[in-house]
């Protein structure tokens, strides 16, 4: 049983009567057995880790075992019959003190109720009674795997499934779809050193156990010229007014304050912020600094962080950070399947890779006029057969992109089969057929037929 020595909300007590019978079933505890537990303030807590440990400062809550276990050492009530209680007939095993400041601060931290942090924090004291620590790091896994599976079963996690819309925003060639690829594990958007890439809001699918977030890579701030351009612009305004964080991408290589101006007056949606300073890899730490300085003064976001989204560098540490500022529910709940990496379907990632090659095997006055549909995808064959058409909007342009003796569109066709085949783990045998459709960029009709969502 549990001896309350402090006044407690009805519903907490029954859901910590809840652990403690959990905790008791776990490790074949004995009937005749109780704890007492009591809330304090943090400066009783405190006096108590300095009078106790020698230790001076606030814990969220503090354990004191009476008698000695081990994890998984059964308890004997004959071993202790000289220190049961006469007065209930039962064995005091121990001494549990919950800060309540902590406890509230980290049930706002970590997005859950009041109720659930004081269960956790009471499950930890109880296991620590039973022998279990975490001074040593295979000791912790330990306790955190008992504790998780006991709470688990009573639906009384710590961790409540965190899930939302992250979208993606900087200036062209910022480095947004490699930074999208990074996160998923998965290739999702097309990379090209070329600038205005991407055209369309492509959705990234980020899955873990307690999570799903989807990244929205929208097309890059540039000079608008066409009426696709105007698309794009439409696009970038949709995904950041349906968002909960927004990932605010800068060069690290260029001017960051400049940078982060000319994006942020674009950017007046209420959501969660966090400025990525990308690149960080391909610049000097003394170039930087001063000016990361000098934007953390003026930047009005949540979070500045500096990554290398080629190659990895603190993308771990922005998940985390994603994951704090994300809506948290009682239940698993995800916008998509969890083997799902990405909204695009077969026909639109080859499509997209295709584009990706022809961009970065091309002239530079031709690949904003490329547009690739796969107009054929046949499954039941092996190899699987592709067949697809890129579009260019000249005439002139047509012998430049099948090259020589088509050795251009060989390269072309190479280069994304073994993307694909990469992919989607199969063979595939890949037929590009090069076909001219006259200004199409500048043809809303045109534009609605590749796909490309315009009103």
């Amino acid at each position: 049983m549990i001896e309350f020595n402090s006044k407690i909300d009805e519903k907490i007590m029954q859901n910590l009567t809840r652990v403690y019978d959990a905790v008791v079933d776990f490790a074949s505890l004995p009937k005749k057995i109780k704890v007492n537990l009591s809330f304090v303030d943090e400066k009783t807590i405190k006096r108590l880790n300095k009078e106790t440990r020698n230790i001076d400062k606030v814990t969220d809550v503090l354990t004191f075992p009476y008698i000695e276990l081990k994890p998984k050492q059964k308890l004997r009530l004959s071993d202790y019959k000289f220190d049961i209680d006469p007065e209930d007939n039962r064995l005091l095993i121990g001494d549990i003190y919950i800060c309540t400041k902590r406890a509230e601060e980290q049930s706002e931290e970590y997005g859950h109720s009041l109720n659930r942090e004081i269960c956790f924090l009471f499950s930890h004291g109880m296991l620590h009674i039973l022998g279990y620590d975490h001074i040593e790091k295979n000791d912790e896994e330990k306790m955190l795997k008992v504790q998780s599976e006991i709470l688990e079963k009573l639906n009384i996690g710590r961790d409540r499934f965190k899930c939302g819309f992250v979208t993606i925003i900087g200036e062209t060639n910022a480095g947004k779809s490699t930074l999208i690829n990074q996160l998923v594990g998965e290739k999702v958007a097309i990379v090209s050193p070329k600038s205005q890439t991407t055209r369309d809001n492509i959705k990234g699918i980020y899955n873990d156990k307690n999570s799903q977030i989807v990244f929205v890579d929208t097309p890059g701030y540039h000079k608008r010229k066409t009426k696709i351009d105007d698309e794009m612009d439409k696009h970038i305004k949709e995904a950041i007014e349906d968002t909960e964080i927004l990932l605010i991408l800068i060069d690290a290589k260029k001017s960051l304050i400049e940078q982060y101006e000319k994006i942020i007056k674009n950017v007046s949606f209420e959501a969660k912020k966090i400025l990525l300073i990308n690149k960080i890899d391909e610049t000097k730490y003394e170039k930087v600094y001063p000016q990361l300085l000098e934007l953390s003064k003026i930047a009005k976001v949540d979070e500045i962080l500096p990554i290398s989204a080629l190659k990895g560098t603190n993308c771990d540490i922005l998940i985390e950070m994603i994951k704090k500022y994300l809506p948290s529910y009682d239940y698993e709940m995800r916008y998509y399947p969890v083997e799902n990496y990405t909204d695009k379907n077969l026909r639109e990632i080859c499509a997209e890779v295709i584009r990706e090659k022809a961009l970065l095997c091309l002239d530079d006055e031709i690949p904003h006029g490329i547009q690739v549909v796969v107009t054929d995808f046949k499954e039941e064959t092996e190899p699987i057969e592709i067949y697809a058409d890129l579009y260019c909007e000249r005439e002139s342009h047509k012998p430049i992109i099948l090259g020589k003796n088509g050795e251009k569109i060989k390269e072309i066709s190479t280069k994304s089969r073994l993307t694909i085949e990469w992919i989607i783990e199969k063979r595939v045998n890949l037929n590009i057929y090069v076909k001219v459709k006259e200004n199409w960029r500048n043809d809303v009709r045109a534009i609605a037929e590749f796909g490309l969502n315009v009103e």
